[in-house]
């Protein structure tokens, strides 16, 4: 077994920590954060975009902008963390093969 062994330059600084290799982030986490951010946006400043469009709609009697504002888009971001915690719980049990894993952090031989 090799040991790394660090030496305390002359210049009285600390040594330098030895490179860390951190893991590929999983491409289905980064998907699902692009696709709920994009209805975020959507949401958010969607319906102020489309007010006057949406005010023509009637929903119950009332005009579908005033559902949007008042209620829908809490709901909207309710359900945006529903869904995240629900999906994340999937990839976090059902991780990548090891194929698509990122190579294991190798010991590194000594320095000097």
């Amino acid at each position: 077994m090799t040991r790394i062994h660090a030496v305390t330059p002359a210049s009285g600084a600390p040594p330098a920590l030895p490179p860390v290799v951190l893991p590929k982030p999983d491409p289905r986490r980064l998907l699902l954060q692009a696709v709920l951010l994009l209805l975020w946006v959507l949401a958010a400043f969607g319906v102020g975009f489309f007010a006057r469009h949406l005010q023509t709609i009637e929903v119950f009697g009332w005009p579908l902008g005033y559902w949007l504002a008042s209620q829908g888009v809490v709901l909207v971001f309710l359900a945006i963390v529903l869904v995240y915690a629900v999906v994340m719980r999937y990839i976090d049990r059902h991780p990548l093969p090891a194929a698509a894993a990122p190579p294991s952090v190798r010991e590194q031989p000594p320095h000097g």
